[in-house]
Order: C-alpha cells, then structure tokens, then sequence
C-alpha cells in the first residue's frame, strides 16, 4: 500500500472508532489526527474536514452493501424469489460482519434525521428498497411467497439484519453475545434465512 493511501485508511479507521465511541458531534478534527498519528492538515487535503470523512464512511458503506444486494439479484430468475433472498442476506450480513465499526456507525447516524441522511435515503436507501422489492414481487407473482405486503416484509427483513448493529450494547450487557463471535453471527444469519422459510414461504403453493 502506498504511504498517501496508508495515510488516507489510518485517518478512515481513526475516524470510524471515534466516532463509535466518542460520537461523531463529540468527534473533534483533532482526535481523528491524533490517533491517526497525522497532523490535521493532512485530514483537511484528503477529506477537506470531519464533514467529508462522515460523507466518504457512508458512500464506502452504502457502495459496497449495494454491491452485494446487486449480485444477489443478478440471479433472481435463475434462482428463484427465496434462494435469492437468503443469498442476498447472507452477503449482505458478511459484509457487515466484516466491517463491524463502519456498520455500527452507519446505521446508527441513518436513524437521525439530519440533511445527509435525507440525501442518503433519496439515492442509496431507495435504491436498495427498489432491489429488495423487486425480489419479493418477483416471489408474490411466482407464488413462492405469500401475498404480505411487501412494505411489512422489506421493513421486518431490515430491522432483522440491522438490529445487532444498532444495539450492540444490548447484545452484549444484556445477553454477553458479542458481534466479533464468528459462531454467534452465523447462527445469527440462519436464523434470518429461516425466517425467510419459515415465514414468507406459501407453502401451500408449494404443495400443489
């Protein structure tokens, strides 16, 4: 990696810690150099201040989790409504899983209502509700799953696959599971794709 790219992710990963645990109102541009390890000049050039940093965690963020919705839909007649589904869940809480801190943040700043946010509902937000629906219409009409509004299915679905994220405290000083345990989230994961079984499935559909 080059020193001006290695520079650029201390700075990311700096940013994204403190902003977990600090806040990104308690952050301060002098925080993120300082556990950086660069001076603040250097922030203002890459991210020209805290606003840009906040602006690159959610384009990183939101670009790569659509990726991975993307990919699974690619196969949606291939695969049909509910194996598409359950491939899009299992990329998509992968790559969370994989990137704890940023996710963490990221949802919980997409539960304020702030200019920005607004901004991130208009493009990637809609985009991903475009994906996600377009998978259970496709089920509806193939008669894969029930007829559930698809509004109630996509908003349970979500609060499912983001709800570690927005209450990882409460996982672990409530229940001591913690998001970094590999088994937990996978366990975790199967548990979201047998809802998926278990709950949008029309088995009677199935039957005939």
């Amino acid at each position: 990696m080059k020193r001006s790219e290695l520079a650029r992710q201390q700075i990311v990963d700096a940013a994204i810690s403190l902003f977990n645990t600090k806040g990104y109102n308690g952050t301060t541009v002098r925080d993120i150099s300082a556990k950086a390890n660069v001076n603040v000049a250097t922030i203002s050039y890459y991210f020209n201040g805290k606003n840009g940093l906040l602006e690159h965690c959610f384009i990183t963020f939101f670009e790569n989790y659509l990726k991975e919705l993307e990919e699974a839909c690619v196969a949606l007649e291939q695969l049909g409504a509910n194996e598409c589904l359950k491939k899009a869940i299992k990329q998509i809480m992968n790559y969370q899983y994989e990137h704890l801190a940023l996710s963490r943040f990221v949802w919980r700043e997409v539960s304020i209502d702030t200019q920005m946010i607004r901004e991130i509902m208009s493009t990637y937000l809609m985009k991903e509700r475009y994906l996600l629906k377009s998978i259970f219409d496709y089920g509806i009409r193939e008669k894969t799953f029930r007829p559930i509004p698809t509004s109630i299915s996509v908003i349970q679905l979500k609060s499912m696959m983001t709800m570690p994220f927005l209450n990882a405290h409460y996982h672990s000083e409530v229940w001591n599971v913690y998001l970094q345990d590999t088994y937990y989230f996978e366990r975790y994961t199967e548990h979201i794709c047998d809802w998926v079984d278990n709950y949008l499935m029309d088995k009677n559909n199935q039957k005939k």
